[in-house]
């Protein structure tokens, strides 16, 4: 009988310390602050409540802290927490992908790291241990590995019946890099990266002022009321030319700061079944992307970074994903040479040319201008009540066809082999390679109006894809829609089949 694990061991100290720095600001200063400006008693009550809630944020961590355990056995991890409910959960090494680590830039101040253990369980990190020493870090990823190393290789007994049973592999070549961003490529990924947060900063400093200022920021008749009155007097086009000159400045600009925060010195590397992606300026992440759950392989660009030959790679993974759009960035910034070594390790994977691809049904100009007319009259026809010479945006309506015949000749598709090929998009171009092994589900759907023109749009659901970011191939003939469904379908079945047999045999 296997002895218990004990959760003998403690997040480091410094995690008290920590923790209330990263929330003072917010409690401490903000809402003495408060008090001092809109309250008559003055600067020292302001400093007493700063006093009293500081001291009871710091017993709160400190509680937090020694309630806090977590042990490493022979084949799992335990983790206990709880204040007053005590909560015990188990890991097995067996469930455990990899242990990422991350490094914020105050954790760094103190030496400390955040441990995340991954198993690929319902999309999220199952554990996570902030704060702990560097080296202990290293300590119980070194536990997590050694098990695989020298585990037999027949995984232990799925007792829960879910299709996540690991099975330990064999000793892990020696890691060898596959890209790398250094800081001159980073800066220029950012100025292809404009990005209009500032603005929301701008907003939220007027929200957090809002008492202080001389009017209400959220009395839309106020606006146009300094409109009216300041715009026929200042607008100038020499003025206007300077505004959006300093809005496209300050969105370059955002964009590059951003970018190199997240992206310096950015590295993938191939660890035999796993890539590790290391990234990062004041948080340093250490990421593992498992190859053999690698489902789908995207690609974005743009008409500029297509011109002088740059895209993104991602992939769709089963389990959590780093990235807000649901993706895992491999190569963020790449040109094609550099993606198809990656692409090659990740699987049956690989970059079609755009002669290869076939174009959706001419009658998608017809659906996609009838869909944006509507829309567009009525927005323009409502800014109209509150700014007359927004009618002049009526003489861009013919812009919308210029756009939708844009868009059909970017959206493409093929199934070649066992790829199914998609491409879409005039500004965010993207493509999308999805192994029919890995189709889930094929489904074909018909809108009201694409039942009229004949066209249907064909979906392909893989595990772990977002629910509205799928790949789709929209305004195909129905019939074509129809063979291509079901062909897919046969190529998963026939995969299926022919892995079931290997497996039998």
């Amino acid at each position: 009988m296997t002895q218990a694990t004990l959760a003998d061991r403690r997040v480091h100290p410094g995690a008290i310390l920590l923790r209330f720095i990263q929330g003072a600001p917010s409690v401490v200063f903000g809402l003495p602050a408060a008090l001092a400006i809109f309250s008559k008693r003055g600067l020292g009550l302001a400093l007493l409540a700063a006093a009293v809630i500081g001291g009871v944020m710091i017993f709160m961590q400190w509680l937090r802290w020694r309630s806090f355990r977590y042990g490493v056995g022979e084949r799992e991890i335990v983790i206990e927490s709880g204040i007053l409910s005590r909560n015990r959960r188990s890991i097995p090494f067996h469930r455990v992908q990899d242990v990422d680590i991350e490094r914020a830039l105050l954790a760094r101040l103190f030496g400390l790291a955040k441990v995340k253990i991954e198993t690929g369980a319902g999309g999220k990190d199952e554990g996570v241990l902030d704060s702990v020493t560097v080296e202990e870090a290293d300590r119980l990823r070194a536990a997590v590995r050694a098990w695989h190393v020298q585990a037999p290789l027949a995984a232990p007994p799925d007792v829960s019946g879910a299709a996540e049973a690991h099975t330990p592999v064999a000793v892990q070549p020696e890691p060898h890099l596959l890209f790398a961003m250094d800081v001159k490529r980073v800066l220029v990924f950012g100025l292809f990266s404009f990005s209009l947060v500032y603005l929301a900063s701008l907003f939220a400093l007027l929200q957090t002022f809002d008492r202080a200022l001389p009017f209400n920021i959220y009395d839309p008749a106020r606006w146009v009321g300094l409109v009216e009155h300041n715009l026929p007097q200042r607008f100038t086009v020499a003025a206007a030319g300077f505004v959006l000159f300093l809005a496209m400045l300050l969105g370059v600009a955002a964009g590059v700061l951003r970018t190199l925060a997240r992206d310096f010195n950015y590295r993938l590397l191939s660890e035999g079944s796993r890539f590790r992606r290391e990234r990062g300026l004041f948080t340093r992440t250490e990421a593992v992307i498992a190859k053999r759950r690698v489902q789908l392989a995207f690609l974005s660009t743009g008409p500029i970074r297509k011109r002088f030959g740059w895209g993104g790679l991602f992939f769709q993974t089963l389990g959590a994903a780093s990235d807000a759009s649901g993706m895992q960035a491999a190569a963020p910034f790449a040109t094609r040479a550099e993606m198809e070594p990656i692409l090659a390790e990740a699987g049956p994977f690989r970059l079609p040319q755009l002669s290869e691809l076939t174009m959706v049904s001419s009658r998608h100009i017809v659906r996609a201008v009838a869909t944006s007319v509507g829309p567009a009259l009525a927005a323009v026809l409502a800014a109209s009540t509150l700014f007359t010479p927004a009618l002049l945006l009526l003489l861009f309506m013919p812009f919308l066809g210029i756009s939708a015949a844009l868009q059909r000749r970017h959206h493409r598709y093929d199934l070649h082999a066992d790829l199914l090929f998609i491409t879409r998009g005039v500004w965010r171009q993207q493509l999308w390679a999805v192994p029919v092994a890995n189709a889930q589900a094929v489904s074909v759907s018909r809108s009201w109006l694409q039942r009229r023109l004949g066209l249907a749009t064909v979906s392909v659901d893989t595990a772990g894809a977002p629910a509205t970011k799928g790949a789709r191939i929209v305004d195909i003939r129905r019939e074509t829609a129809e063979a291509l469904a079901a062909e897919i379908a046969a190529g998963r079945r026939a995969y299926s089949s022919g892995r079931k047999s290997g497996t039998d045999r």
